[in-house]
């Protein structure tokens, strides 16, 4: 009877042990596993992803720029990221800072140095990203511009058909200059002259001569010259 009780008792224990150990398993899979695999991977506690912001702001844009002008003053516009800090570059130096609107545009007056200018705009994000727009050439050009009319004279008079047909004929200090006689568009040669044929009208004739240089720096002269057929 008591080797019975004793079997059945060591029966039980067994069944006891059987179900302990499928338990022992059962969490060794559902938690110890992803545990030591978290553990080996890093520091076992949860991963927060945190991306860095890489991505640079928008090129910044620049509205048209003078080829060349007579102030020192130049206002830069334009668009890039809303927000940026920007930069406004003058022959690769900072000559202003600015913000970039909440719309992304911007505009600011900057100041040139005398002769060719980079002007440049670079534009930054809250996360040091950068972006720089393309370079604009302008020539900052103040220095007055001499017109000087070198024939004929002024108050000449002239005789006869055969002088009824004259040459207006002058200089620039500036090769590049625009030269313009009685509304008529008169080519300058490479060192600065030009020489204009013109029809006189019976009686006095007032010739109006205007030179202007790309940057807007301009000269005139007038003279007078009568003519009797």
């Amino acid at each position: 009877m008591a080797g019975r009780y004793r079997n059945n008792q060591e029966s039980s224990r067994s069944r006891f042990y059987i179900l302990l150990s499928v338990v022992f398993v059962f969490v060794v899979i559902k938690w110890g596993i992803p545990f030591f695999v978290n553990v080996l991977a890093g520091d076992g506690s949860p991963r927060i992803s945190q991306e860095k912001d890489v991505i640079p702001p928008q090129v910044p844009i620049l509205s048209a720029l003078p080829e060349a002008t007579n102030s020192a003053s130049l206002q830069i516009e334009g668009y890039t990221e809303p927000g940026a800090a920007l930069d406004f570059l003058i022959n690769d130096k900072i000559s202003i800072t600015d913000k970039a609107n909440s719309d992304g545009s911007f505009s600011k007056i900057a100041t040139l140095d005398t002769g060719s200018n980079r002007v440049q705009v670079r534009a930054a994000d809250e996360a040091g990203n950068i972006n720089i727009s393309e370079v604009k050439l302008v020539i900052f050009d103040n220095k007055p511009l001499d017109l000087t009319i070198t024939s004929p004279k002024d108050g000449t008079e002239l005789f006869g058909k055969n002088n009824q047909v004259v040459d207006i004929q002058g200089e620039t200090s500036k090769p590049e200059s625009q030269v313009i006689i009685n509304s008529s568009f008169v080519i300058v040669g490479k060192d600065g002259s030009f020489v204009h044929r013109l029809q006189l009208q019976n009686g006095s004739n007032e010739i109006k001569v205007v030179a202007s240089d790309k940057a807007g720096n301009s000269a005139e002269t007038k003279l007078t010259l009568v003519y009797t057929p």
